[in-house]
């Protein structure tokens, strides 16, 4: 069932100068004349005047140049190169009424690039930048594209359209398209540069959990569940995947009398338990989950926290994909909010996992906090839209990470975790002489961003 569903497009208003070939002729206002010069055969030596290139020409004059010379005779609109003069540069000028028009300065047997690529929005309302190549010769040359920011290349940003993400605003961006063909030198031409604007984003809170209940209580059972042991029992395993050394149980997870969640992780009583590693558990701790009570899909999702103290503890606010069940991790997606490592108590880390989008390592990154996490409360965020996710502390955006894998399953519903883990692969050996750890949530609460996001109630 449906509880509140707020759909819309995220609009990019990119305002994108358009491409201008500069050239001294102007056949009438309408028409930009600059001639074409095209390979005739695949010798890279035999070149042709593209007949549409100079059609707004009265009779035009042409002079073919090679190294800046002007070649004696080649004034048809045909011309062919000697081999020694592979390598050379090569351009055509058109005279007509006293004024010249050139084409492009070319280098014989090499792809000739006569109009640069040119990028435009896929549509006014649209948040996706689409490539035209441009016009080159041969025509069966293949075309590679790079995106950059500045000087820097877009990881992973290799196709014909890019969907700028949020950590992309404020910074200029631009296509380099690289020209191949057998039988020819590369050549390679960028579009234009273009300022990706400052997009404000409007937040509407739809939901939300202050944990405003009875002192002592455990969390709302209408939202919250308990998800309990090893892992053993789980498609995860012993360790839930991870090799952690505590055991899930539901008492630890407890309304304090702040009307916050406190979630503790204790040696004393884990005995009581039989863990994967074959000898009384070390550690006992809670895990909640919203799996199948309630989902999101896209939007801000956000909580105020305060992180555990010691070597070993893992505390985390994450999601995993819905769909669990029947699309093992990391098939079904995560998306971590954050994870506090007490091995690393100023570092906060906001990771997202699929089978390509880094798998067991992830894709993400990291953020200093100097007085670090576990003294005071700090707020962490995840803005979840279809092309990308961005991740803040305390309204800093510190990362982002763009759809651009084959297997991008972050499109769909999640469901929210928070627990409080001991060891394991990231949370690392534990501090000797710890007995006892928390992590507390003051609140959690969920927006759409310019109307997209949905809240699921099951």
């Amino acid at each position: 069932m449906l509880m509140k569903s707020v759909k819309g497009s995220l609009a990019f208003l990119i305002s994108i100068s358009l491409f201008v070939l500069v050239v001294p002729f102007s056949a009438n206002a309408d028409t930009v004349i600059q001639p074409q010069i095209n390979y005739s055969d695949n010798s890279g030596l035999s070149f042709a005047v593209a007949p549409a290139s100079i059609s707004g020409l009265k009779n035009p004059k042409l002079q073919w140049f090679v190294n800046g010379k002007a070649v004696a005779g080649a004034t048809k609109a045909t011309f062919k190169a000697t081999a020694k003069q592979k390598n050379l540069s090569i351009q055509v000028k058109a005279t007509a009424a006293g004024v010249t028009a050139s084409s492009v300065v070319g280098k014989i047997g090499q792809v000739i690039v006569n109009v640069k690529p040119t990028v435009s929005l896929v549509n006014p309302a649209g948040n996706k930048l689409v490539t035209s190549p441009g016009v080159f010769s041969p025509k069966t040359a293949k075309v590679a594209y790079q995106w950059y920011k500045g000087p820097l290349e877009i990881d992973g940003a290799k196709s014909s359209t890019y969907a700028p993400a949020g950590i992309d605003e404020g910074f200029k961006v631009f296509v380099n398209a690289k020209f191949t063909a057998k039988g020819f030198a590369d050549n390679s031409a960028d579009s234009i540069e273009f300022l990706i604007p400052v997009v404000k984003r409007n937040y509407e809170q739809v939901w939300q959990d202050e944990f405003n209940l009875t002192e002592g209580s455990a969390p709302d059972s209408a939202i919250w569940s308990s998800e309990n042991g090893d892992g053993s029992k789980a498609a995860a395993g012993g360790g839930w995947g991870n090799r952690e050394r505590q055991y899930y149980i539901p008492t630890l997870a407890k309304i304090t009398t702040a009307g916050s969640l406190q979630i503790d992780a204790t040696t004393s009583g884990a005995g009581e338990y039989n863990c994967y590693y074959k000898t009384p558990c070390e550690w006992v701790s809670s895990k909640y989950i919203t799996k199948d009570k309630v989902g999101f899909k896209y939007g801000r999702i956000e909580a105020r926290i305060k992180g555990p103290v010691g070597a070993g503890t893992w505390g985390a606010f994450w999601m995993l994909g819905a769909d669990i069940d029947s699309r093992l991790w990391p098939w079904c997606g995560e998306i971590d909010v954050t994870e506090l490592v007490g091995k690393a108590p100023n570092t906060a880390y906001g990771f997202l996992h699929g089978l390509l989008s880094g798998g067991f390592g992830g894709r993400g990154t990291t953020v200093d906090m100097p007085k670090g996490y576990a003294d005071d409360y700090h707020t962490y965020a995840v803005d979840w839209l279809p092309e990308s996710i961005d991740w803040y502390v305390d309204g800093t955006l510190f990362g982002s990470q763009q759809k651009k894998d084959k297997d991008w399953v972050f499109d769909h519903e999640f469901y929210l975790v928070m627990n409080l883990a001991m060891g394991g692969n990231l949370g690392g050996p534990i501090e000797p002489g710890l007995k006892q750890a928390s992590i507390s949530f003051d609140w959690i609460k969920f927006s759409t961003i310019n109307g997209v996001g949905e809240v699921i109630k099951h």
